[in-house]
């Protein structure tokens, strides 16, 4: 949910990042007090799929002192003390009510929604996957994480020193991870926002918090993954090509995905992920919502990665101004691959869950849910009204609407060629990197593109 005005900007409670808006273009976010990437006199160290080990900051790095989500109060909670964190004071948290104007709320989601303008709201979780909504709240995002070590010698080694292909050709790819290498996982990242970065006092005994990469892996099997991306990854680790994942989601939630593509590739092909924080949100400096230059100069660092620069570098992303323009040159745009299941959000936080939780808490997650869509408005009220009852019934229909929607892309989005003309212009015109990205633009370009269910830039 959006703030009003820019007075909110003193609450030290401000909802979790949004997933498919671009960034606020006409403001900037909180500063980051001047985060690294590597603590001084430091040493790359790798780190698995599933840990934290590769995951490298300076020493009194990171964010400031103010609280900007839930998840920043779970995640310190945990980090202290290792475990689930206890249920923050509400009058602590600054859960300061807020009113959204009706414009904002139109241009937010396109979800049904009958709420009065001048009805007041506490905040609430927003999405975790993708690009940010306007004017969003920050949350805290490390998004450094080490999948692969490359060693100086230059071969590709996995975190076990085991050398997976000598380095042939130095080339740096950047992939886009939503709507480029997967289809819209935001049905599945709701879940596993609502379970993960909400402080539950309570948690059900036996029940997993969160999706794993081996419940999100299934999925990728039925269609969410891009038809032709093993392939073109397979092609990609033969020429040792280092290919390294650049996502606007957070960065939790993104390894959750890398791992799971990795299983689904059957190899560790992910050098670096950079996710949320990496992007503008975390550097107002960046002149565009992404930086090339910046993931050059952190793999030159951090990886060892000394031959990378802007004309051996290509990056796909169905944003076609990610970068800037000094740096678009070296930008694919591909169609959106908007491929898409659903996903039950409440089979382990329902009424009986939320129930045997602070109030306050439940409360916030109840609204959340309305305002995502994915839940009848009257969700939540002890009685409900005749009012409520029609509102219910409109939103049923809508819902049923808006999924067979989405499920008919699924029949285009396994028609999907893009990655396999990728896989041909680029074996085509390796012997020139610095014209490759544009030779690939003019194979795509004669292609047949996929029909898309949203229009890009």
């Amino acid at each position: 949910m959006q703030h009003g005005n820019d007075d909110d900007e003193s609450d030290t409670l401000a909802h979790l990042t949004s997933p498919q808006f671009k960034p606020h273009v006409g403001s900037k976010p909180p500063a980051l007090g001047g985060t690294t990437l590597i603590p001084s006199g430091g040493q790359f160290s790798p780190g698995g799929l599933g840990g934290l080990g590769g995951k490298l900051k300076a020493s009194g790095g990171g964010m400031g002192k103010k609280v900007f989500s839930m998840m920043d109060l779970s995640a310190a909670a945990d980090e202290s003390e290792g475990g689930l964190s206890p249920l923050p004071v509400a009058g602590g948290m600054g859960m300061k009510k807020t009113k959204q104007p009706a414009a904002a709320a139109a241009a937010a989601s396109d979800d049904y929604s009958d709420s009065d303008s001048d009805e007041e709201f506490q905040p609430v979780l927003e999405h975790t996957v993708g690009r940010p909504r306007q004017g969003g709240g920050m949350k805290r995002s490390q998004s450094q994480l080490t999948f692969m070590n490359v060693d100086a010698a230059g071969g590709v080694f996995d975190q076990i020193n085991k050398q997976l292909t000598p380095q042939s050709v130095n080339m740096l790819i950047v992939l886009d991870m939503d709507h480029t290498m997967v289809g819209d996982l935001v049905s599945l990242s709701d879940r596993d926002n609502i379970e993960t970065n909400v402080p539950w006092t309570y948690w059900p005994e036996g029940k997993e918090r969160g999706l794993s990469a081996n419940y999100i892996y299934p999925f990728l099997e039925r269609g969410m993954m891009r038809p032709g991306m093993i392939a073109l990854l397979e092609w990609f680790r033969s020429i040792g090509a280092v290919v390294v994942v650049y996502t606007h989601s957070e960065e939790k939630w993104a390894t959750k995905v890398c791992e799971a593509m990795e299983k689904a590739a059957g190899w560790h092909f992910i050098a670096r992920l950079f996710s949320r924080n990496d992007c503008r949100d975390g550097h107002p400096e960046f002149t565009a919502r992404k930086s090339l230059e910046y993931v050059i100069e952190r793999c030159k660092v951090l990886d060892q990665l000394h031959w990378a620069d802007m004309t051996n570098t290509i990056m796909f992303d169905d944003d076609g101004n990610a970068l800037n323009k000094e740096e678009s040159h070296r930008l694919v745009k591909v169609a959106s691959y908007d491929y898409w299941e659903a996903c039950q959000w409440d089979e382990i936080v329902n009424e009986d869950l939320m129930s045997r939780n602070d109030e306050e808490l439940a409360g916030m997650v109840r609204r959340s849910v309305v305002e995502w869509g994915i839940a009848a408005p009257s969700y939540g009220k002890t009685t409900r009204t005749a009012e409520d009852v029609k509102k219910d019934a409109r939103w049923a229909v809508q819902r049923q609407q808006k999924h067979q929607i989405l499920l008919s892309y699924n029949k285009v989005a396994r028609l999907d060629r893009v990655m396999f003309d990728i896989h041909t212009a680029m074996s085509r015109g390796l012997g020139d990197l610095t014209t490759l990205p544009e030779k690939i633009r003019t194979l795509l370009g004669k292609s047949t593109q996929p029909a898309s269910r949203r229009q890009r830039n």
